[in-house]
């Protein structure tokens, strides 16, 4: 019988460290130890490192440094560790940002987690996708069956080979801690709390709401939102309103010059970030709007992708860590 293999992407792992801060040791070990495992043997995700603007939470971007992401859970929720501080440390817990918004430490430490996978301890808990799966699920990228190998025991062939990392004592005392849930919950939600507040007051996204006044949702529920995007490129721009698919709307020209001036505002507030590609924002029933802003992704301007030396524009002219440079904008030393 053969399986999906877990989808493991090692080379993507610095990707979700600060700029100067390469991925522990043992992070990736345990990449190339789940390399080639049956999908589920030990938890059902993809192991790739990723920013925490992909996490769902309002404004991850402003949280590049405060978490370094690297499993991919199937309902979309996201694992990784968490830098209390701003600064990885071997001290750093790792944590769960939920799909629904919810917020949990899972283990005190990256190696008390790797032990937590191995005595399957999410078994019962709200993160279950972490707790091996007894089905035979597709991968949802259907990788070559052939490389698979049959299920075993593989939580304790991962306690095995921990106990050789860390000796068995380290493993049986980490088995055993429960993490401290005082903290990071709290904070996420009052991060929550903060960033919705704030862009509810942003002048620049008061303005906005105003010229699309016509576009308030009209349904009676207080969680109805009329939903756009726009993408800006160089000199590119284009805006649209989801209604039936992406539509073109009247008051797209008139926005363009704030939503510039957004731009411009958010890259003096975060130099490294650079300048923004793509913004999706739902509005209210009160006007106010909430944004969700992609420096990352490949956006499209008309339908194809925006071409690459109007977005190579925008990195000289504000230039980010390499690392922070996505791979479709080429060699960062070229584009500058």
């Amino acid at each position: 019988m053969t399986f999906d293999p877990y989808i493991v992407r090692r080379e993507s792992l610095p990707l979700a460290f600060p700029p100067g801060i390469e991925p522990p040791a043992l992070l990736c070990d345990f990449a190339d130890w789940l390399d080639g495992r049956p999908w589920g043997s030990v938890g059902c995700y993809r192991l790739q490192g990723t920013l925490s603007d992909e996490a769902p939470i309002v404004d991850g971007s402003a949280l590049r440094r405060d978490f370094s992401l690297f499993l991919y859970l199937p309902d979309g929720s996201l694992v990784g560790l968490w830098h209390p501080d701003g600064m990885p440390s071997a001290a750093s817990p790792v944590v769960g940002l939920g799909s629904e918004g919810d917020a949990a430490v899972l283990a005190g430490s990256l190696d008390g987690f790797l032990v937590k996978l191995s005595r399957n301890a999410f078994t019962d808990s709200a993160w279950s996708d972490l707790a091996p799966s007894d089905e035979d699920e597709e991968c949802e990228d259907e990788p070559d069956a052939e490389t698979a190998i049959a299920h075993g025991d593989a939580p304790g062939d991962l306690a095995a080979w921990l106990s050789q990392r860390i000796g068995p004592e380290r493993l049986n005392a980490l088995a055993d801690e429960e993490p401290d849930q005082s903290v990071f919950p709290a904070r996420m939600e009052a991060w929550m709390h903060q960033r919705e507040a704030y862009w509810a007051q942003h002048p620049i996204l008061r303005e906005i709401g105003q010229i699309l006044a016509a576009h308030l949702p009209r349904g009676k529920d207080p969680w109805d939102r009329t939903r756009f995007r726009a993408a800006i490129v160089g000199t590119l721009y284009e805006a649209q309103v989801y209604r039936a698919g992406r539509q073109s709307f009247p008051e797209a020209p008139a926005i363009e010059p704030l939503l510039r001036a957004l731009r411009e505002a958010q890259r003096a507030d975060d130099p490294d970030l650079g300048l923004w590609f793509e913004v999706e924002f739902a509005l209210d029933r009160e006007g106010c709007i909430l944004p969700r802003f992609d420096y990352h992704g490949h956006p499209a301007i008309g339908g194809v992708p925006a071409p690459i030396e109007e977005a190579r524009a925008d990195l000289r002219r504000a230039p980010r860590p390499a690392r922070w440079v996505p791979d479709w904008l080429g060699d960062p030393v070229q584009a500058g």
